[in-house]
């Protein structure tokens, strides 16, 4: 019962809340009301990402059908869809393996917080569990024993969670304009990489957000409109597509044998795109108001582990946290950003090597967060930069990890077709691959942890194991209700 409950991000989060409240001596009330706000507010946040998945999925389908794979190698790059097979199948234990090193790496990751200058609480839940498992994964490739998996896996990843959200920070105090809230998803490598790209190639004057928009066209201004429009144009390119390569009845009612099956289930094509396209925006819209009540409820909270356990404390949350800050960069991002991953399939195809099918899910997630990050430090020509770069690089760094088994051979696992998106982890696992293949597994065990340990000795604190200071005072003009771009 344990392990799953550390799966579920509402409930992490939500105790997470409760600890620092009860830290600060609030009342029962305030207790209550905090905690069960906070769990909601990851529940909406869940809830639209559920609508716009679900939005998503036929849209994804159409894409697939429209995008020809004949002499393609395809496969799904897909996190938890990876780590859900794999867990479910436990070969090879690896299912406790996974719950052991995500229960093992958090300690860890409280541990360091605790003695160096990074001062960050990891919060992103189900990002907790897909890099204890993946890390787990990079590790028991190496062939060391369950033991010294769990171990080293769990000191990397503890370390990861610590040190990624610091390298994050300096980016996001430029997107939100202010320094309580920190930055804790898989995708901080590409995003800094291409964040630090934007101030080489573009002025952070020349923002996304401040692009003007004829008066004709003022409903744009609306993120909500502007979306909507957006994704009205994507979702019928997929569907006109899916019906130049297959027909509208095919859309409409599957196979002729299996007719109930269609993408549409029997409505209209036309009608359906529109309808989820619309759907798609509404998911994202639920998403952001999600995220504001989070950010109002859990950063007062948090200030009491901030004081008791690491002193000024920063909790580092889940991507969405950035997206009111610059929806036009988001928007931008998406549209961008599935074009890199169109150029990086066209290499994959001319190199032979496997091909992640093309993914709305990680245009908007990803490629959406890094014109963020870029729009901070490179306006407008960053923003396009990094979304560009990200689903072209990103694709090609998937289909590496996929091809050269850098997890493992994730299909005897029961991984089948499924491979890893998120480059915090692909990085590290072609890294670790590369040090096995010419030092050998031992060294490749190795290497990372004394990296990890280097990192610690340089950034140690030896006043917090002394002293704790008070939190930091959320800023008055930081609300987010009020997104700063």
């Amino acid at each position: 019962m344990l392990l799953q409950l550390v799966q579920i991000p509402a409930v992490i989060i939500g105790l997470i809340a409760l600890l620092g409240l009860l830290l600060q001596g609030k009342s029962l009330s305030a207790t209550i009301t905090g905690t069960v706000k906070t769990i909601l507010s990851v529940l909406i946040i869940a809830g639209g990402a559920s609508v716009l998945i679900d939005a998503i999925g036929p849209i994804q389908e159409m894409f697939n059908l429209a995008v020809p794979t004949n002499h393609l190698k395809p496969f799904i790059t897909f996190d938890e869809g990876a780590v859900g097979a794999i867990q479910s199948a436990n070969i090879q234990r690896l299912g406790l393996i996974f719950g052991l090193t995500l229960i093992w790496g958090y300690l860890v990751h409280l541990i360091i917080s605790r003695i160096t200058r990074h001062r960050f609480i990891y919060l992103t839940g189900h990002m907790i569990w897909i890099h204890a498992a993946g890390f787990a994964l990079i590790f028991h490739t190496l062939q060391l024993g369950d033991f010294w998996t769990i171990a080293l896996a769990g000191i990397v990843d503890g370390a990861y969670m610590t040190f990624a959200p610091a390298i994050a920070q300096p980016f996001m105090k430029k997107i939100t304009g202010r320094d309580d809230i920190g930055f804790g998803h898989g995708q901080t490598t590409l995003n800094v990489a291409f964040g630090y790209l934007g101030k080489v190639v573009g002025d952070p004057k020349k923002s996304t957000e401040n692009m003007r928009v004829p008066k004709s066209l003022d409903f744009f201004r609306d993120v909500a409109v502007s979306t909507s429009a957006v994704m009205l144009v994507v979702t019928f390119m997929a569907a006109g597509g899916a019906v130049w390569a297959k027909g509208a009845d095919y859309i409409e009612h599957g196979d002729p044998h299996n007719r109930e099956f269609g993408i549409t289930g029997g409505q209209n094509w036309m009608v359906f795109s529109f309808m989820q396209a619309l759907t798609f925006t509404a998911g994202m819209m639920i998403m952001l108001y999600g995220v504001r009540l989070l950010i109002a409820e859990i950063v007062p909270a948090f200030k009491g582990i901030g004081m008791k356990i690491v002193p000024n404390a920063i909790p580092a949350l889940d991507v969405p946290v950035i997206f009111p800050f610059a929806p036009k960069a988001l928007v931008i991002g998406l549209i961008v950003g599935f074009g890199g991953q169109l150029a990086g399939i066209a290499v994959l195809a001319a190199l032979d090597w496997p091909v992640p099918i093309p993914s709305v899910i990680v245009a908007f997630f990803a490629s959406g967060a890094a014109a963020i990050f870029a729009n901070a430090t490179g306006g407008l020509r960053g923003a396009v930069v990094a979304a560009f770069g990200w689903g072209f690089v990103g694709w090609l760094l998937i289909s590496a990890a996929y091809k050269f088994d850098a997890f493992g051979d994730l299909t005897s696992l029961r991984a089948t077709d499924i491979g890893f998106t998120v480059p915090d982890l692909v990085i590290p696992a072609l890294i670790i691959l590369g040090l096995k293949l010419l030092m050998g597994p031992i060294a490749a065990a190795v290497i990372p942890v004394l990296v990890v340990l280097v990192l610690v000795i340089f950034s140690f604190d030896t006043k917090r194991l002394v002293k704790s200071q008070p939190a930091t005072e959320q800023p008055a003009d930081g609300s987010p209700d009020q997104p700063q771009s």
